[in-house]
């Protein structure tokens, strides 16, 4: 069932300049975990905010549970709208307890055994008479986190939820979070700027660029089958290659501008052969250079025809001006 529909949203600042956010629509099933993933300026924030509440669009629908947020004629106020929303700072009152901060939201204090089990869950039980200022950002996290969904939000909304962590926390963040929103069935919409977070944590998401949903699903389906080179870009290196050279690989976009049809290729999905007797795809070609990046080596690799980038096993022999037979695996 769909949750949460957004439908030709479209938000602008100023008359002369782009939209943020331009003719975007997306839906959100019941429980579902969504991304809104895009580089700085795409829009992302802009959209959450106004899913929020906190902006209002120009045009478009925002319908939650059926009930119409924003239209033409439309405009509930934030907080009438059935959201948490987690900012990015955490927005802590700093001169009140953790208790407090739970308690602060309307109806939170209308069934104290939940307010309990999200402070058991979260791992923050011991602590409710602290002050923000005596927490670890883990910890005010925790807490912004249980004051959301004191209410029991239908949606939960998260602006760049893991950018203050420290890299090595972040994967155990990542999980406390998935087992909290598993265990609350929660149904969330987080922004995010790093790819490795919406990997790991979204069921979807919805890349952004300049406005605009350039694409939505699977991050596996992102990854193997990108609309353009900006979708391909955001998982990291892409070799893009025209299907003239590969003309039997199982995923390509067309171009806009040139209307060429590319192929999408990671510099993982080559492998050097000692022959040419395969069905897949082989380039003949020479080394440029061979950078040990530790689990594996990054290879500059030139042809007649296209530069390529490669990431071979460390333990592939190679050197620079050495001559090699590589294959494309689509499988890989």
């Amino acid at each position: 069932m769909n949750l949460l529909t957004l439908q030709n949203v479209t938000k602008s600042y100023k008359s002369n300049e782009p939209p943020a956010v331009n003719d975007l629509s997306f839906n959100c099933q019941s429980s579902e975990v969504i991304a809104l993933i895009g580089g700085s300026g795409s829009g992302k924030t802009t959209l959450l905010r106004i899913i929020a509440g906190l902006e209002a669009p120009d045009y478009g629908e925002v319908i939650l549970n059926k009930n119409t947020l924003n239209s033409s004629t439309v405009f509930v106020a934030p907080e009438k709208r059935d959201c948490g929303l987690v900012f990015q700072d955490y927005a802590l009152f700093p001169n009140k307890t953790v208790r407090q901060n739970i308690l602060f939201g309307k109806g939170a204090m209308d069934d104290p055994s939940w307010i309990n089990e999200l402070i058991d869950m979260t791992g923050i039980a011991g602590l409710e008479q602290r002050f923000p200022h005596e927490l670890s950002g883990g910890q005010q996290q925790r807490v912004a986190l249980v004051r959301a969904l004191a209410t029991r939000p239908l949606l939960l909304l998260l602006d760049e939820p893991l950018s203050h962590l420290d890299p090595e926390l972040k994967e155990s963040v990542r999980t406390e979070l998935l087992k909290l929103f598993s265990k609350t069935k929660t149904t969330v919409v987080f922004v995010s700027h790093d790819i490795e977070d919406a990997t790991a944590m979204a069921d979807r998401m919805v890349v952004i660029h300049k406005g605009k949903a350039e694409q939505i699903g699977t991050s596996d389906e992102i990854y193997r089958n990108p609309m353009n080179k900006n979708v391909a870009r955001l998982f990291g290196k892409t070799n893009f290659i025209p299907i003239e050279l590969i003309p039997n690989a199982p995923y390509s976009f067309t171009e806009k501008e040139s209307n060429e049809k590319i192929v999408p290729v990671r510099p993982h999905q080559w492998h050097v052969i000692n022959d040419s007797i395969t069905d897949l795809p082989i380039f003949n070609g020479k080394v440029k250079s061979v950078i040990n990046q530790g689990s594996y080596k990054e290879v500059e690799f030139e042809t007649s025809q296209i530069s390529l980038i490669l990431h071979l096993p460390k333990n592939q022999s190679v050197q620079a001006d050495s001559k090699l037979t590589i294959a494309y695996n689509a499988e890989l």
